[in-house]
Order: C-alpha cells, then structure tokens, then sequence
C-alpha cells in the first residue's frame, strides 16, 4: 500500500489535481499496486512558513536573498 507525502507551497486546485493523478497513476504503472491501495497526500506550507539560507520565503528578494552564502 504505497503512501505519498508531497510538501509544497499553496497552489490551486487544478494543480493539485493533476499533481495527485499523476503521482497515483505513475506509482501504478511502477508497482503494479491496485489504484485504490495507493494514497498521496498535499500538505501546503505558507511562504511565510518556511525560509531557506535564514530567508523567508515570502520576502520579496528571496531568490536572491536565499543564495548567499557565507
């Protein structure tokens, strides 16, 4: 019974729908698992939840903010 977690930032529903069709559908196609073994799930993280380099994602320099290095 395979399981899958995806963590992204919010995104709509179109796309989440295509994103958990086709994850459902690849995993079948792999392991042969029965369509209705397989579960994926979305968790969705605000951009002013999560930073990398220190830099919060919602920051509006955050590409170039987050690439530093020190």
């Amino acid at each position: 019974m395979p399981i899958i977690h995806v963590t992204t930032w919010p995104t709509s529903p179109e796309v989440k729908e295509k994103l958990l069709k086709s994850l459902t559908q690849t995993t079948h196609q792999v392991t042969g698992a029965p369509l209705d073994k397989i579960t994926v799930y979305i968790s969705e993280i605000g951009k002013d939840s999560w930073s990398e380099a220190g830099v919060l994602g919602s920051d509006p320099d955050f590409a170039t903010k987050s690439r530093l290095k020190a």
